[in-house]
């Protein structure tokens, strides 16, 4: 002990402000009768924590006793307990969503530590753990034969551990005892095998050898594994045979591979085989995006097993098909000249390709040290005109139409890739001219013509008002010869804004920003400002051998197409989703050029962890720039509780560019009579031009007055305005006239309902579909008789009705009426079955039973192929709607 902690003793030590005196040591008094007593819970977290951590023993006179009895543990509760002012921790309620987007937490600002029990969940069973992956934590459930440890005392657990593919059990073979060994004077190390130099090999000796290396497993492996326990190998191999078949994925994979070891010829399951890579892919990178390595890994997969598929296989036809597969998995791994290389000659190989040389424009059109303007547009030139070659080969319907929407297609993308280089005046004028040449033709041309007629030529040329412009006679009228038609008025150029910056560059990049948003129509030879930019007049000779002109037999089918074309092309939604060419436009990034006006700060993150402060009474966002649903009046039409297929594009568009759009728009249902534009025309103008709605319906009615949507459509408007009365009227003048279908009646009908669902009548709905299937409305009694509620009778027959209408329908394969009354049967369900399920407001319905209403349709639809029609995304459109509509009346 030193001298220092004595009373009293030895001279006084010298105190420096660097050597400060450590305070007197508490001592805890340690009594017998503790002994036997459990330790505190903090006392066994310092000795697992800290091995170097001890308690410090009383020694010496000036060791203070502490007598004071120790509190007991039940008194000092977390609640209790007063934190500093200065404790430099937060309470996050948001979360952190990097943690979802990285799958773990920063490391670096986490203490380090370990996990008790070698990472088992606390409170589960070893199924359950949190193993480290480089610097990740992951969580998972493992099978009856990963769990436990390894060197445990459980034979059948090591034995479960062996099981897995990436272990071989390995047995001790007893050796084979000679009985002359205790009798010699010297014990060998080596074997007394002899070298054969002759190479013959005794045959008594062949069993005696070791194992082939030539193998990785050996020579004999069916003399393996003969121990004592052979029972138990045969559990544990019969085991190893079965664990995977509970697995879906690799059921697959087995089922797969059997297939094309069995029959090498079999394309459909080379081709199964390789998608099926794309699904292990998944499952391999889980929720995060696949990674460029894995990507790689995969392609390199996919192009091994075309690569067998394609030696077993000389089928030209069969080829082709996997010589495409095999360039499309290549671009993922080849380098810039390989693939180029591979495209090219893939493309001479077949000419034909319309897929393959649709991978080879769009490769040229991604990679910039290939994309060549003059180069692609002479690509575009060349492969219409070899359509139009095959074109006139062709003789069956079928073939006619597929042909004439490739056309349609490459057309589109040339004119796209025209805009987005610079030539916005030049596509314009393109599909200005091809409308016209198509839809408002003069009726004396011959039906099978396929070139454009001289007299267009000199339509064009004479500058006299064309399609989308104000005076518009057309081509038919100038052809004819019926009145002299004088040419457009001289356009004065636009006045820009000067920019106010100093720079100069910037102030030039503004007025050449400025100066392109106003030239994307063309221009006249007169216009202001046009002898400036030569390229704004487009003659004749720029496009003629661009232009879309179909013979005029066809053009019917074709005209929906074209139609949604152009909307595509001028970046508007498609009035149509029922056409192949539609469907693959608007998943072409190629075609869906701009999406600067996405509301991105309204989208929520799919690593977002809770709601933003003020989110959760807001309503959601139902207007986006970029739309992918089907096209129905609710959706169609602008209304505040559902989603809008439609935006405002007045304000974001150049002047002459939204007039161009909107005048041809009206030029094209009222002049031409193009009858299904309607409703489409009238919510592009009620969006952007509301005020006018009510005498632009009724024209669209008096021209067309079978058209439901037109109906549906108008009553949304006069709902969202306030005027019930008007939206009420509008269904039941709608419901009497005589032109109208069954099916079409249903539509108007279910229309009703919603409208008296949206204030919050449910009783009248009910009402409105009872008395409209009981009494059918007929001309002159377009009112329905007022009641408060239906009879049970009603709803029993009503019921009735549209079970039948909607089975015979299925049966007879009308997909399209028969979902109508699908729709119909969901709503009567909500509102009059009570299951109890669910609790509900006195403005909501039995959820539970439209939800089984709903569930049964969709899976008769999808036993009988057609779950990916367009009927039934719009009947699921419209049970999401119902849901939406229970949600936020509770």
């Amino acid at each position: 002990m030193p001298s220092s902690h004595k009373k009293g003793g030895g001279a006084s030590v010298p105190k420096f402000t660097s050597f400060k005196p450590k305070g007197p040591d508490i001592i805890q008094p340690v009594a017998e009768t503790n002994i036997n007593r459990p330790q505190p819970f903090d006392h066994h977290i310092t000795q697992l924590g800290d091995s170097k951590v001890h308690r410090r023993i009383p020694v010496g006179g000036d060791a203070t006793l502490n007598t004071s009895p120790r509190p007991s543990r039940t008194s000092q509760q977390p609640a209790d307990r007063k934190l500093d002012g200065d404790v430099s921790y937060s309470i996050d309620r948001s979360g952190d969503t990097l943690i979802l987007r990285y799958g773990s937490n920063d490391r670096s600002r986490v203490p380090r530590y370990r996990r008790i029990g070698a990472g088992r969940i606390l409170g589960a069973d070893g199924f359950m753990k949190i193993e480290n992956l480089g610097s990740r934590e992951e969580f998972f459930i493992r099978n009856h034969y990963e769990s436990g440890a390894l060197l445990s005392s459980d034979k059948k657990n090591l034995q479960a551990r062996g099981m897995r593919t990436d272990s071989r059990p390995v047995r001790i073979r007893h050796a084979a005892s000679d009985a002359g060994d205790a009798t010699e004077d010297y014990l060998s190390f080596r074997t007394s095998r002899k070298r054969k130099r002759d190479g013959s090999t005794p045959e008594e000796s062949s069993a005696d050898e070791g194992p082939s290396y030539r193998s990785i497993h050996g020579k004999s492996r069916q003399h393996q594994y003969s121990d004592s326990s052979e029972a138990d190998d045969g559990d544990a191999s019969e085991d190893v045979s079965n664990r995977g078949m509970g697995d879906p994925m690799t059921m697959r994979s087995v089922e797969l591979s059997r297939k094309v070891r069995e029959c090498p010829e079999d394309v459909e399951s080379w081709l199964e085989l390789v998608d099926h890579q794309n699904a292990l892919l998944d499952v391999q990178s889980g929720a995060r995006a696949p990674t460029a390595a894995e990507i790689k890994s995969f392609a390199d997969i996919k192009l091994s097993l075309l690569e067998q598929a394609l030696s077993h296989n000389k089928d030209d036809g069969l080829r082709e098909r996997l010589n495409f597969k095999i360039i499309e998995e290549g671009l993922k791994v080849w380098e810039f000249k390989v693939a180029s290389k591979r495209l090219a000659e893939m493309v001479r190989n077949y000419p034909n390709s319309f897929k393959l040389w649709k991978l080879h424009i769009s490769f040229l059109q991604s990679t910039l040290s290939a994309c060549r303007y003059d180069e692609i547009k002479r690509l575009y030139t060349e492969k219409l005109q070899s359509l139009r070659k095959i074109f006139l080969d062709l003789s069956t319907p079928a073939d006619l139409i597929e042909c004439s929407e490739q056309i349609i297609y490459v057309f589109l993308r040339l004119t796209c890739f025209l805009a987005d280089t610079g030539f916005a005046e030049l596509a314009s004028a393109a599909w200005q001219a091809s409308l016209e040449l198509n839809l408002a033709r003069p009726s004396t041309l011959p039906q099978k013509e396929w070139e454009v007629p001289s007299s267009f030529q000199e339509y064009w040329e004479s500058e006299v008002p064309r399609l989308g412009e104000d005076n518009w006679r057309g081509w038919a009228s100038f052809a004819a010869g019926d009145a002299a038609q004088e040419p457009s008025d001289p356009k004065a150029a636009d006045r820009s804004v000067l920019p106010t910056t100093r720079d100069g560059y910037k102030a030039w990049h503004a007025v050449e920003q400025q100066r392109a948003r106003n030239a994307t129509i063309p221009a006249r030879t007169l216009d202001e400002g046009a002898e400036d930019d030569p390229f704004r007049v487009v003659m004749f000779a720029d496009f003629q051998n661009i232009l879309l002109y179909f013979p005029a037999d066809i053009v019917p089918q074709l005209r929906s197409q074209l139609l949604d074309a152009f909307l595509v092309f001028y970046r508007l939604p498609p009035c149509s989703h029922n056409d192949n060419i539609v469907n693959a436009a608007v998943r072409d990034p190629f075609l869906v050029r701009s999406v600067q006006d996405i509301p991105f700060t309204q989208l929520s993150s799919r690593h977002s962890v809770g709601w933003p402060e003020g989110q959760q009474n807001k309503l959601p966002e139902f207007s986006y720039g970029i739309q992918h649903m089907s096209l129905t009046p609710e959706n169609l039409f602008p209304s505040k509780s559902w989603f809008r297929y439609l935006g405002q594009i007045r304000d974001k568009a150049p002047p002459d560019h939204y007039q161009w759009v909107a005048t041809t728009l009206k030029q094209l249902t009222q002049v031409i009579g193009i009858g299904e534009l309607g409703p489409y025309t009238l919510a592009f103008e009620s969006i952007n031009e509301p005020g006018s709605e009510k005498k632009r319906a009724k024209a669209l009615l008096k021209q067309d007055p079978s058209n439901v949507d037109i109906y549906l459509g108008y009553s949304i408007l006069e709902g969202e305005r306030d005027n019930k009365a008007a939206a009420r009227n509008v269904l039941s003048a709608a419901l009497g006239l005589p032109s109208i279908t069954a099916h079409d009646q249903i539509r108007l009908g279910i229309g009703a309902m919603w409208r008296e669902l949206d204030d919050g009548h449910l009783a009248k709905a009910v009402l409105q579909l009872c008395q409209f299937i009981e009494h059918r409305p007929k001309p002159g009694s377009a009112q329905t008789p007022q009641a408060s509620e239906p009879t049970p009778s009603q709803i029993l027959k009503t019921k009735q009705f549209l079970v039948t209408n909607r089975d015979y329908k299925i049966s007879s394969g009308n997909v399209s009426e028969a979902l109508i009354y699908a729709e119909g049967l969901v709503l009567l369900d909500y509102l009059t079955e009570r299951s109890e399920k669910e609790s509900s407001s006195a403005k909501q319905g039995d959820i539970w039973s439209a939800i089984v209403r709903i569930t049964q349709c969709s899976e008769d639809l999808v036993s009988r192929g057609q779950q990916h029609s367009p009927s039934h995304e719009k009947f699921l459109q419209s049970s999401a709607r119902l849901l939406y509509y229970h949600a936020s009346h509770g």
